[in-house]
């Protein structure tokens, strides 16, 4: 009987993980400069042509704009997921990760409604009382 001394697919494993664990950060880090590159570009032709191009902060604005309660209720969701999911897998029987982040993913969806019920409510009554404080 002729035994391979070398498996293919177990053999390239461990190259395609170190491979991918260090290309996807540096991918990441390329994209990002690439964008902020046509970002300043795009910033640059506003201003030659006389334009008053938006503030540079405004995308770091938008992601910090998450809110104390938005990030308690994220968390309070993946606890709620973990817990039931794992209820859920031995009470039924079902592998744990299918599970866990099914239950984690479906209580993020609700935390998530919940928060832009919210925020859409506070933003109409921010915009309300600014509104009456101008007139």
């Amino acid at each position: 009987m002729h035994t391979l001394l070398f498996s293919p697919t177990e053999d390239l494993l461990p190259f395609f993980a170190i491979f991918f664990t260090f290309m996807v950060p540096i991918m990441a880090i390329y994209f990002y400069f690439k964008h902020k590159s046509k970002v300043m570009d795009e910033r640059r032709l506003m201003i030659e042509k006389g334009l008053t191009p938006p503030p540079i902060n405004e995308s770091i604005e938008i992601s910090r704009s998450k809110t104390p309660l938005t990030k308690g209720l994220n968390m309070i969701a993946i606890a709620l997921g973990l817990l039931v999911g794992y209820y859920i897998s031995r009470h039924f029987e079902i592998r744990g990760p299918f599970s866990i982040m099914g239950a984690i993913l479906f209580f993020l969806g609700i935390a998530n409604v919940f928060t832009a019920l919210f925020v859409e409510k506070e933003n109409n009554s921010s915009s309300l009382n600014s509104d009456n404080e101008k007139q």
